[in-house]
Parts: structure tokens; C-alpha cells; sequence
């Protein structure tokens, strides 16, 4: 044999055992779990990175996610395509990225939701955020969330009359009936409208929005899929565009219904105004979110129509389903946990007396005062986030570099608050946490007042099986039984 076939030969023994080794590589960490030591050994194929070990479904990405975070707990590098993350877990380092300067603006994946909900606060540039924050602000302050404590109760006590249907029944799924209750109370008080989404039992907004929010989770962990001119010609772009399109016709026909009647109430506050003593600005912070942004819009031309959807849209999708997810495995935990539930309920009787619901159909007369009372409530429920945030990753982009100090034994020697971050953190955390505590707890406070809750078998929390699809999920609906509580 001829020295030129031997080192041909050679060079192909060589490259095909280099082929061997790295699929078998792939094939450990994809299929078995099996991370190297280092994460820098982690194999990366051309083109799409490490996006291979979220292929599998919504399950799966959640799954690897936690694996990677447990493998490498200080940090470790993937790539997405030609995008690198660092995906970090520790509260001392993301304290550093949220509260930095240098990472305001969001993560590469957030450009995904742009074609939803455009310059709203969770996709807008940091430059136009800066901006918005201040002017959306006032939407949210304690005079205006204090006058939506009615609109809670009276929801809340619809959502606690349609699971009475269910009363000494079979366990059923939870979900459907928060998140409709959610819905219904951002419908009314972000846009001044009532749906009535809990007494049609059907609402064909947030089922549009969990279909592209479906679309975004694929696209996101699918490089090949970034491509603009490839994702669109694909069915889930068809489906998203097509979804997108009915969100955006519903929200601007809301807009097109309430601007003359805020022109109209405008004139008549610039008049009522005008006899009340300049301190006076209660009439000004009551305003609803669309009101608020119609008369930016409309006096100073600060917001046009369209960033107005935008902020009305970001509203909607980052309220209604945040604080359903919350509410599902709260009170899935409740009737997990009846010791915990009974706790609850005793602190409602110390609140509101025995007798206060002598009659089924008195609504729970709840006040700011009583909520600042529910302490023990605010801390199931704030448990409750901890274990099952409804938005389980955060993801910023570094404008300089960032410098992050590690190893260092006394930094971990106590509990960082930035341990626990479910409304994110840092100067772009979640505008309406307020907002979404208070919903909350009115209709815990209802719902435990009204029913025992129970399961008929425990399922640990560590068995439970979550999916991500943007927002944290079950792999099968969460259910339970109710029953009457006897005062």
C-alpha cells in the first residue's frame, strides 16, 4: 500500500473517530442528561448552537433549563445560533445584571413578542421604556388600584359562583376558571370594558394569545426558525400572524369605542378642575390605564394610537395569565396542604368576624386595611410564586461589558434578595406587582371563605410535571374538589 492511501486513510480513521466521539457526546447530554463537568464542553453543532437540548417540547425546555442551572449553579454558556447566553442563577450576580446600567435592554428573545405588542414596557427599547415607565405610572399608583378593590370583590365573588357548580362533585380543572376571572378584571380595569368572559365561559382573546405565546416559545428555542422570510411561510408563523391580527383588531376597537367618551369626560374634569383647589389631584391619578394614555395621546400628542395597543396589549398579556398561573397552584397547594388552608381561614375569621357571610350571595367586604391584614395569605401566596413562577426566566442583553465577581464564600454566606424574583427585578421590574398582589389575595380571601378545598390524592411538588411556553404551565391540567365550608 502506497504511503499517500495509508495517510489518506489515517486522516479518515481519524476524522470519522472525532465524528464517533462527538455524536456519542451529543447523544449523552441530549438524550441521558449526562452534562460534561465544564460547561464549556458542552457539544455545539453549526448553526444552531446548543439548541438541540430544548428539542422535545415545552417539558423538555423547562426541564434542561433547571438541569443546566443545578449542573453549572454559578453560571454556564450556551449559544443559540450565533447568540450567546449566560445562564446565570445566582442572587448575588443577577442583583448585579438587574440593578446594572449596562443591562436595561432585553434579551434577543423579547424581539420574538414585537410583532404582539410592539414599544410596550416588555419589548420597548430602553431609551423609549425610560419614557413610557413614567408616563404609564400614574395608571398605577395607590389612589387608582385602591378604587379597583370593588371591581375585585364582585369578581371574585362571580368566579367563586361558577365553581359552585362543582360543589360535592369530581375534582376539576382549576385554570379555565381564574384565568377568565383574571381576564375579566383586566379587561375592566385597564380598558374600561367588561367582557363578561367568566358568564360566557369562553374568551377568544386569551385563547388567541396562548396560541402565539405557543408560537414565541417555538420560534425562541428553534434558530432555525429566526429567519423572518422562513418563519412566515411555516403554519405556527401563518397561525401567530393570523392570531396577532384578531388581538390587534380587538384592542383598536376598544381604543376606536372609548375615545370620545374620554374626550367628552376630559371637558368636563378641565371644567370640574378648574373650581377645585390646585392640591387636589385625586380626579387626575383615578384615571384608568386607557384613559390615561388617550389623554397623553390626545392633549400633548405624546402617544399614538398604536403604542397606546401596545401598552394595552403588554397589559393584558402580562397580567391575565401571570396572576392565573399564580392563583392555579395556590390553590392547588391549599387542597395539597389543608393544615396551611386552615391557617388562611382563621386569619380571614380574625379579619372579618364568623358571621360576615351569613348570606351566600353578601359579597366579603374587603378593604385596603383588610388586605394589609392578610399577612399570613401574602405569605402562602409569595410561596406560592416562589415555587412555581409564572414567568420562570428573565433574560437581559449587556450594552458594555459586565464584570461579575465569583467565588467569593461570604457573598452566598446569607440569603440575597435577589433569590426570589417573581416580578422580575431592577429598575425594569414589573410594573403592576401591586396590582397583581391585591387581585390575589381578594380572591383567595373569597374563595377560602367560601369552600374547603382538598385533592384526592397528593401529588408532591417535585413530581409535578411543568412546561414552559413563555409563562410556567402544567403538562396535565391541575384539579381539585371543593366543598362548603361550614362556618
Amino acid at each position: 500500500m502506497d504511503p499517500l492511501t495509508v495517510a489518506t486513510l489515517a486522516v479518515a480513521c481519524f476524522v470519522l473517530y472525532r465524528i464517533i466521539n462527538f455524536t456519542v457526546k451529543l447523544f449523552k447530554v441530549a438524550l441521558l442528561f449526562e452534562y460534561p463537568l465544564n460547561a464549556e464542553e458542552l457539544p455545539s453543532l453549526p448553526f444552531i448552537g446548543h439548541a438541540y437540548l430544548f428539542i422535545g417540547g415545552n417539558e423538555a425546555i423547562l426541564n434542561r433549563m433547571n438541569q443546566l442551572g443545578k449542573n453549572y449553579p454559578t453560571w454556564c454558556r450556551i449559544s443559540f445560533g450565533n447568540n450567546p447566553v449566560y445562564v446565570m442563577t445566582s442572587p448575588e450576580h443577577l442583583k448585579e445584571i438587574l440593578l446594572s446600567q449596562k443591562t436595561i435592554k432585553r434579551s434577543f428573545f423579547y424581539d420574538f413578542a414585537r410583532p404582539l405588542l410592539g414599544d410596550g414596557l416588555m419589548t420597548a427599547p430602553e431609551s423609549m421604556w425610560e419614557v413610557h415607565r413614567k408616563l404609564i405610572q400614574p395608571s398605577f399608583n395607590p389612589v387608582v388600584l385602591k378604587s379597583f378593590l370593588k371591581t375585585f370583590a364582585t369578581l371574585s365573588v362571580t368566579l367563586a359562583k361558577k365553581m359552585e357548580q362543582h360543589l360535592d362533585g369530581p375534582e376539576f380543572e382549576i385554570y379555565r376558571y381564574v384565568s377568565l376571572c383574571t381576564f375579566d378584571a383586566i379587561c375592566v380595569t385597564a380598558m374600561g370594558v367588561n367582557l363578561n368572559a367568566m358568564e360566557t365561559a369562553k374568551c377568544e382573546f386569551d385563547e388567541a394569545v396562548s396560541k402565539v405565546m405557543t408560537g414565541f416559545t417555538k420560534r425562541a428555542t428553534s434558530p432555525w426558525l429566526y429567519p423572518d422570510f422562513i418563519f412566515y411561510r411555516t403554519q405556527v408563523g401563518k397561525d401567530q400572524t393570523k392570531y396577532i391580527k384578531f388581538i390587534h383588531d380587538f384592542t383598536d376597537n376598544v381604543i376606536r369605542q372609548r375615545k370620545p367618551k374620554i374626550v367628552q369626560r376630559s371637558d368636563q374634569r378641565v371644567s370640574a378642575d378648574n373650581e377645585q383647589d390646585s392640591f387636589d389631584t385625586s380626579a387626575a391619578r383615578s384615571r384608568i390605564l386607557i384613559e390615561n394614555l388617550l389623554r397623553l395621546s390626545m392633549e400633548n400628542k405624546t402617544l399614538t394610537d398604536e403604542q397606546i395597543r401596545c401598552h394595552i396589549d403588554t397589559t393584558i398579556v402580562g397580567g391575565t395569565d401571570t396572576a392565573a398561573i399564580t392563583m392555579n397552584y395556590f390553590l392547588l397547594m391549599l387542597a395539597s396542604h389543608q393544615d396551611i388552608q386552615e391557617k388562611i381561614y382563621q386569619e380571614l375569621c380574625d379579619i372579618f368576624g364568623e358571621n360576615v357571610l351569613e348570606d351566600d350571595n353578601e359579597e366579603l367586604h374587603i378593604t385596603m386595611d383588610a388586605l394589609v391584614k392578610m399577612t399570613y395569605t401574602e405569605r402562602v401566596i409569595k410561596e406560592t410564586m416562589r415555587l412555581f413562577p409564572g414567568a420562570p426566566i428573565i433574560g437581559r442583553e449587556t450594552t458594555d461589558d459586565l464584570k461579575l465577581d465569583r467565588f467569593l464564600p461570604e457573598r452566598f454566606a446569607t440569603q440575597e434578595p435577589y433569590s426570589y424574583l417573581p416580578f422580575s427585578g431592577g429598575r425594569r421590574n414589573c410594573i403592576g406587582w401591586r396590582y397583581g398582589m391585591m387581585l390575589m389575595k381578594t380572591v383567595a380571601a373569597t374563595i377560602v371563605w367560601k369552600y374547603v378545598l382538598t385533592k384526592d390524592q397528593v401529588i408532591p411538588v417535585k413530581d409535578l410535571r411543568l412546561t414552559f411556553d413563555i409563562l410556567l404551565g402544567s403538562v396535565y391540567p391541575d384539579t381539585l374538589r371543593i366543598r362548603r365550608r361550614v362556618k
